[in-house]
């Protein structure tokens, strides 16, 4: 029998691992995106949400699925598992936030969810080469959009908002695909345009494969009628071009991107009426804009440290929103962020964010060929976050939507594989 020290039986052992590694990220990003909610809760979207219960059985999974991820780690690479440092100190300053939370079993259980994500991420990055990594969050985002034209044609009943709808009737007609909700569904369909349209070699298969792909989320990005996707897509174009264009460093670029997301948050504060009336919206932004004042006056209550994380919104905001305007959070993600942890974890989360780009940034301007690609593709989630949170809570407040989870991975793997070469096998030294 060959011994299992020959290069060939390394070789076949490292494959098990990798193919292992590929099928667990799919399961681990699956769990925590959550499509096909309704259908998987036993809940019936034309019924009020309390006359029903659901399953939890999501919920142990979003549990088992990143200890087996850090068991395959661990198994592969022993006990020298690399956790990056910039999103890491927000992951601990929610899971501190469990102290002085108005909810300690709601924050802790939240932030032992993402803490336990970032973890099963840096497992996964540290056996996967970025080739593999990203070609499968590309067939993710693939499966998601193609599943959600299928269910909105297909299986109207759970893919488009229904007049009884347990959240939110007012938006009957509009498409949710797969997700929970349009705004959901916005958020992967811009996302994926972006990258069927720019990333060819990610896509991979058949040229008529992409094809299919970009009519797909372009239907979807059309018919889930989500504005703040339409701003974040065309943020991503600038993006796009600034990286390509521009020949400034990393930190100049992010601070151009910065500066972009104030212009627009500024321009939408200064000429709202006329802004929305382009995309066929109230001069209010369907409310938003009542939410928010209300959202700071209770941010200045706990200005450092906030609520506790998740349940700042969850058990602080939700029901006197749900009571006053029928809104489960403050739709705006920097807002959600505050109520939970405060200045203290905004101001770690947008420097973590500020870091990872610049050093993405500046690795793409000097990779070629795919690895410039991937890096790429990472860096897109967390610029889409960016414009998108002044829209939504879910894009940066936490891991469990498609864009958050994107989000949360791309500022774990970036770090991660801007240090690790899979060719030498070692990390490199910071």
């Amino acid at each position: 029998m060959e011994p299992l020290t020959t290069p060939h039986a390394s070789r076949r052992i490292d494959w098990t691992y990798s193919k292992l590694a590929e099928l667990l990220l799919i399961g681990l990003l699956l769990v925590f995106i959550y499509p096909f909610f309704f259908a998987i809760s036993g809940i019936d979207p034309t019924i009020p949400s309390e006359f029903q219960s659901h399953s939890k059985g999501v919920y142990f999974l979003q549990l088992a699925f990143p200890f087996l991820c850090l068991a395959i780690a661990l198994m592969h690479r022993g006990l020298g598992l690399f956790l990056p440092r910039e999103i890491m100190i927000y992951s601990m300053i929610c899971l501190t936030s469990t102290i002085w939370s108005v909810n300690p079993y709601d924050t802790f259980k939240f932030a032992f969810l993402l803490f336990l994500y970032i973890c099963s991420i840096a497992g996964i990055c540290q056996i996967l080469a970025i080739e593999a990594f990203c070609k499968i969050i590309v067939k993710v985002l693939a499966f998601l959009i193609l599943a959600s034209v299928v269910m909105a044609v297909a299986f109207p009943k759970h893919g488009i908002h229904q007049l009884g709808d347990s959240s939110e009737g007012f938006h009957v007609g509009l498409w949710r695909g797969v997700f929970i909700h349009k705004n959901l569904l916005g958020a992967a369909a811009c996302t994926s345009v972006f990258i069927f349209l720019f990333f060819p070699r990610l896509v991979g298969t058949s040229f008529g494969f992409r094809v299919l792909c970009i009519a797909a989320a372009t239907a979807c990005l059309i018919f889930a009628q989500s504005a703040g996707s339409w701003v974040a897509i065309c943020a991503l174009l600038v993006f796009y071009c600034l990286i390509r264009v521009v020949p400034v460093v990393g930190s100049v670029l992010v601070l151009i991107v910065f500066g972009l997301s104030g212009l627009a948050f500024a321009a939408f504060s200064l000429f709202s009426e006329d802004l929305v009336a382009v995309v066929g919206r109230d001069t209010t932004f369907t409310g938003r804009t009542y939410i928010w004042p209300v959202a700071l006056d209770a941010v200045w209550q706990k200005p450092l440290l906030g609520f506790g994380a998740y349940a700042g919104t969850a058990d602080l905001m939700r029901p006197l929103l749900v009571g006053w305007i029928g809104s489960a959070d403050a739709h705006n993600g920097y807002l959600d962020v505050l109520l939970g942890t405060g200045i203290v974890g905004l101001g770690s989360l947008l420097v973590c964010i500020s870091l990872v780009l610049a050093r993405g940034i500046g690795r793409v301007k000097m990779s070629a060929s795919l690895e410039r690609d991937c890096f790429m593709l990472l860096l897109i989630f967390p610029i889409a976050s960016l414009f998108f949170s002044f829209f939504e809570a879910f894009p940066i407040s936490g891991a469990q939507s498609v864009l958050g989870a994107l989000t949360f991975l791309s500022l774990t793997a970036i770090p991660l594989y801007l240090r690790y070469d899979h060719n030498d096998d070692q990390l490199r030294p910071t």
